[in-house]
Formats: C-alpha cells, sequence, structure tokens
C-alpha cells in the first residue's frame, strides 16, 4: 500500500473513533443527571408515616404510668376508664423508693377534678413502715387491707364515699383519722376503746345520726 493511502486510512480511524466518545466539555442531558440529595423531597405519604411513626415513640412519664395499671387491672372489654389502680410499680414512682419498707409517707390523694381515682385500697402490705397515708379526693367505698400498716400515724381519706368505719381496728398508734366529706351514719363503739392513741377524728361533711355497737 502506498504511503498516502496509509495516511488517509488513519486519519479517517482517528475521526470515527472521536465521534463515538463524547468530549470531556459536552453538557450532560438532563435525564442522565443524578438528582442531588439536597432537591430529593419527601412524598406526603411518606412525611405522614415518620410523623406517625414519631408519635408512637413519644413516651412520657403519665404513659408510662398508665402502663403500669393496665398491666394489673384490667376489666371484662380489657379497658379501665375512670380508674386508677395503687400498683407497687406506682407506689415506687411516687415515693422515689425501690424498697417499699423504707416509705414512711405515701400521698395518693387525687386532683379534685381528675377524671381518674382511686376506688379501692390495695398493694400497701409492703409498706410496713408507713406512718402518714393520704388518700382524700378519691372514690374509695371501704376502708380495706391496711392490716400490715401497724405504725401508721395519720390517716386522710376525706372526701371518698365511704359507709362505714371498719378496718382500722388494729392500729394502736393512729393519731389523726380524717373522714371528712364521706358517707358514714354511725359510729362505731369500738373506735374509742380499740383506737387507743387517736387523738383527732374529723367526720364533718358526714350523715352520722348515732353511735352503735355495730360498724
Amino acid at each position: 500500500m502506498k504511503k498516502g493511502s496509509v495516511r488517509k486510512a488513519l486519519c479517517r480511524k482517528i475521526q470515527m473513533s472521536a465521534s463515538r466518545t463524547p468530549s470531556p466539555m459536552s453538557p450532560v442531558s438532563s435525564s442522565t443527571r443524578s438528582p442531588s440529595p439536597l432537591s430529593r423531597q419527601t412524598s406526603p405519604s411518606a412525611r405522614k408515616s415518620t410523623e406517625q411513626g414519631n408519635q408512637q415513640l413519644d413516651i412520657t412519664a403519665e404513659n408510662v404510668e398508665a402502663a403500669f395499671e393496665c398491666k394489673f387491672h384490667k376489666d371484662e372489654n380489657g379497658l379501665s376508664p375512670g380508674v386508677r389502680y395503687i400498683t407497687e410499680p406506682l407506689i415506687k414512682g411516687l415515693s422515689k423508693q425501690e424498697n417499699l419498707a423504707c416509705i414512711s409517707s405515701l400521698n395518693l390523694s387525687s386532683p379534685k377534678d381528675g377524671d381518674k381515682k382511686f376506688k379501692y385500697i390495695e398493694n400497701l402490705e409492703k409498706c410496713s413502715k408507713l406512718e402518714t397515708l393520704n388518700l382524700s379526693n378519691n372514690q374509695i367505698e371501704k376502708i380495706e387491707k391496711l392490716d400490715k400498716l401497724m405504725k401508721l400515724r395519720e390517716l386522710d381519706l376525706s372526701c371518698n364515699k365511704i359507709r362505714n368505719i371498719e378496718g382500722i381496728e388494729h392500729m394502736q398508734n393512729l393519731q389523726r383519722l380524717n373522714l371528712a366529706g364521706n358517707e358514714i351514719e354511725r359510729i362505731p363503739l369500738w373506735v374509742g376503746k380499740k383506737l387507743r392513741s387517736l387523738r383527732v377524728l374529723n367526720l364533718k361533711q358526714n350523715k352520722v345520726s348515732s353511735v352503735s355497737d355495730h360498724s
């Protein structure tokens, strides 16, 4: 082959190769450009899902307390509307004390305008050194399960729904008993005989009409 023919063939090959390879300075098509992370926007559905997830993870002290209550007590429908329950985790949370036997004072009074109140006295057996107990402004109907509280000096059960004075016959150290704002009609005779340390008995705003041998 002649030199001129070889030169032309090489030039043609170089031109064909150049036409297939894009120039480094050639503009990139918008269809092939990768979107910038800053330009990406979350879709409304994805944003809503994220917000719902954040709400489910929003755990407050109130929710924890409610979880403890529902764990121990539920009605036949699995719900406990309008009623709070005295549980050991609740007592520990209120007293900031893990050992219930070390608690000397416990306030379980409910706000007057609260929508959930205690109805039962329970789970206080391990508070053996308790000296002051406040259960005012609740929905308690019966004084019960206080047998282990032998050192109790002050008991406030005012503003409940108690009809009978009972369940405190053993309290030799009880000095102050507040039963104001209940539905008590009779005072049993044993109150003066068995509660020998009693100094103050508040029965205001009750329905007391007599003193009886029966509770």
